[in-house]
């Protein structure tokens, strides 16, 4: 089922829950670790096994896996009383993560300050966040003024910093009328939860290598997705960090060149939560249709906030533009058994603008927001997806849809979920 590479990158091709975690959890069999390269407690994934379900924040989700060790570089933000949360209820449900992880000593530390912060920058500039801090977090990171985990080790003039930080943004409290927390309000949560993970805290680029050389097999485990990338996302509506390809060299220390496979998450609609341009979006009874209305744990709601999702049909220019930008080898397709039962099914193919085929994806939001997707349609499908163990089996119409964002894409569909639970997946020979 599995191919045998040492070090594999599994990423979303857009705006985020792709599921990501059901397909890191059918890859990561067989691997020795997997590793957490950004983002923070603003990720949400959610996995299924043996009728249990399980919410990832931080933890890398691979950590199911026994004998797995889960990896937290550099990269990220880290909200430590939310690790600690996490790694509690994860060991009250069974599963000791504590000795199976390791926490770079370089990764920055997300406080009270950093929420407060959003919460202000929210209510001014509407970007749909989660409210987690994270965006002020990597600020304060690439302002060189932030807080750094290994920082709570070595404690010198820690106080005193996070004092000056405090001035630092006191006339954006001022300005909204709120009172920022004080230095025991920020520095205490962090020092009475880093005694629970003090003795896992190291330097994880060192610890990939070694593994690397010894033979053993990594899986790279991206947040949030390829569309909400600093860079190349639909800025200014995009999270704070590199999402795709491009995080991982500087948020784990490794050479990229020692990824040997990509393998980019495409679900079978396109969501999107918050606001921000969508060109396929849908309003009305299809939208409704796609998105469920919240009475299963796997309808298009917010794993982190519980929001309802945005659906439209699946954006094909989206997914050609990231798989080529990023070198995508294969695709894990989710959520195929949503559109079971409908009387056709929409691909956009492309975009015009002024009348005119666009040959590469829009930079700006005023291009986004006058964009005309092409959509091409195909005849649906009734047979049950869940019930359909090889690819083979599938109606014509379901595997003519593949066919088609294979041809998109540019890269083999390699895996077809066709439901929430690991058992779940026609693996495509």
């Amino acid at each position: 089922m599995l191919e045998q590479c040492k070090c594999r990158l599994v990423f979303g091709l857009f705006w985020g829950d792709e599921g990501k975690a059901k397909a890191i959890d059918v890859l990561d069999e067989g691997v020795d670790a997997v590793a957490r390269y950004q983002g923070g407690a603003n990720a949400g994934h959610t996995v299924y096994v043996d009728d249990e379900r399980y919410v990832f924040h931080q933890v890398p989700s691979g950590i199911l896996r026994e004998g797995v060790t889960g990896l937290l570089g550099a990269g990220m933000v880290i909200d430590l009383p939310e690790l600690v949360s996490e790694i509690r209820d994860l060991h009250a449900r069974g599963i000791d993560a504590t000795g199976r992880l390791l926490i770079s000593s370089r990764a920055h530390l997300v406080t009270p300050l950093h929420r407060a912060l959003e919460a202000i920058d929210e209510k001014r500039f509407s970007i749909g966040t989660t409210l987690r801090g994270i965006g002020p977090a990597y600020t304060d990171k690439y302002s060189r003024r932030g807080i750094r985990v290994g920082d709570l080790i070595n404690t010198k003039y820690l106080s005193e910093r996070t004092r000056m930080l405090i001035e630092y943004y006191r006339p954006n409290f001022d300005f909204a009328g709120v009172t920022p927390p004080t230095v025991a309000e920020i520095l205490e949560p962090l020092f009475k939860t880093m005694v629970y993970v003090a003795d896992i805290v190291g330097e994880v680029s060192v610890y990939i290598q070694e593994m690397l050389r010894s033979g053993k097999r990594l899986l790279i485990e991206g947040a949030q997705g390829c569309m909400l990338d600093i860079d190349w996302g639909t800025y200014p509506y995009v999270t704070s960090s590199s999402t795709a390809l491009s995080g991982v060299a500087s948020g784990l220390g490794i050479d990229p060149r020692q990824i040997d496979k990509v393998i980019g998450l495409v679900k079978a609609f396109t969501t999107r939560v918050g606001n921000g341009p969508f060109p396929t979006e849908l309003d009305g009874e299809i939208a409704d249709r796609l998105r469920g209305n919240g009475s299963q744990d796997w309808d298009e709601f917010g794993s982190t906030t519980g929001r309802p999702r945005r659906c439209g049909w699946l954006d094909g220019f989206v997914l050609s533009s990231n798989c080529r930008r990023w070198g995508v080898d294969k695709l894990f397709l989710t959520k195929m058994d949503i559109l079971d039962g409908l009387d056709s099914v929409k691909i956009c193919s492309a975009y015009k603008l002024n009348g005119k085929i666009m040959r590469s994806y829009p930079a700006t939001i005023e291009e986004l927001e006058r964009v005309e997707p092409v959509y091409e349609e195909i005849g649906g499908w009734d047979a049950s997806d869940s019930s359909v163990t090889r690819f083979d089996e599938l109606p014509e119409n379901a595997k003519y849809f593949i066919k088609r964002i294979e041809q998109l894409a540019g890269c083999e569909v390699g895996w077809i979920s066709s439901g929430p639970k690991r058992t779940d997946v026609i693996v495509k020979k």
